[in-house]
């Protein structure tokens, strides 16, 4: 029997309605259809609850059922990419910041200007190949701004207005606070980020 049937048959066996279940585990009725229709699929503290309402063990709720299984792997996946995604967004910032740095302050040679330069642009390569690969495996895209802020495109596009030309100002004005803010401001984007989603 597939994951869905299994919860709906369960449900109606305790005589629960889909708005009983959801409002015992603080989610929508729309979630507890999405589960029994199997378009989306509970997370482990969800899985473990329902066991329990239902008094059916998590191996019978599982067995027979791929698509849970999958999604219970990928999830734990997905999970462990949190940190390795936040780490390169993170460096990415990082290695931007000290380019700005070198610019203002000449402390590098050209050379090194050079090499973090090479190097920051490796890092957004790196950045946006990891995101290819994690999206090519079924993950969602990672959008920071989206993910904090619950904003759709337009709102990225204008995070992106503001925060650009406020750090390219630190190369016009030949001063390192704007530049220093907006860096503050990514990392502690990732910051929020990572602990969300970890």
């Amino acid at each position: 029997m597939q994951f869905g049937d299994r919860l709906k048959q369960q449900r109606k066996i305790k005589k629960l309605t889909q708005d009983d279940v959801a409002e015992k585990l603080n989610v929508s009725r729309q979630t507890i259809s999405s589960w029994e229709n199997e378009k989306s699929y509970p997370d482990i503290k969800s899985l473990i609850s329902l066991s329990d309402m239902y008094d059916i063990s998590l191996d019978t709720m599982l067995k027979e059922d791929s698509g849970m299984k999958e999604f219970i792997e990928k999830n734990d996946l997905r999970k462990n990419l949190v940190g390795l995604r936040c780490t390169t967004y993170s460096f990415n910032v990082l290695i931007v910041f000290l380019n700005l740095i070198s610019y203002h302050h000449h402390v590098f040679t050209d050379k090194y200007q050079i090499f973090l330069l090479i190097l920051a642009i490796s890092s957004l390569w790196i950045m946006n190949s990891f995101n290819n690969f994690t999206e090519n495996m079924g993950f969602k895209k990672f959008n920071i701004f989206q993910e904090v802020f619950h904003v759709n495109k337009t709102g990225e596009i204008i995070f992106a207005i503001v925060c650009i030309p406020i750090y390219l100002l630190s190369l016009v004005i030949n001063n390192l606070i704007p530049g220093i803010l907006v860096s503050v401001f990514f990392e502690i984007l990732v910051i929020i980020y990572y602990f969300r989603n970890k």
